[in-house]
């Protein structure tokens, strides 16, 4: 299956996602913040798929996205949000995708969406 890193600062829901892709069969890497993702990818292990939460703590996705797709440019970014109280989720959603991200989901979000959307998204690799 694939290798995938999933970025959330909310620790319930990255265990939530994590426990939902290793239960499809998928290696997952794990990280709350910017910094804890980027570490991971200094292991050299090629990922299938990033899928972000769009607000990481202080951090946005975008920057993180922008880091990654230097690092692994053939990689697809998954975006998943829940809002925030200054900007819509519809802006988050144009701004992720004018940046480049393949696709953007809203929290809270349906095990069977984050599935479908996964396999989507590995199809593009």
């Amino acid at each position: 299956m694939a290798n995938i890193l999933i970025v959330d600062d909310d620790a319930a829901v990255l265990r939530v996602l994590t426990l939902i892709l290793e239960g499809d069969g998928h290696q997952v890497h794990a990280a709350d913040s910017k910094e804890a993702a980027l570490a991971l990818l200094d292991d050299d292990l090629p990922y299938d798929l990033f899928v972000l939460d769009f607000w990481i703590g202080k951090d946005n996705g975008l920057e993180l996205m922008e880091l990654l797709q230097q690092l692994q440019p053939a990689t697809p970014v998954l975006f998943l949000s829940g809002g925030n109280e200054t900007v819509t989720l519809e802006a988050t959603t144009a701004l992720a995708e004018m940046q480049g991200a393949a696709e953007f989901l809203y929290k809270p979000i349906r095990s069977e969406t984050l599935r479908k959307a996964v396999k989507r998204n590995l199809q593009k690799t």
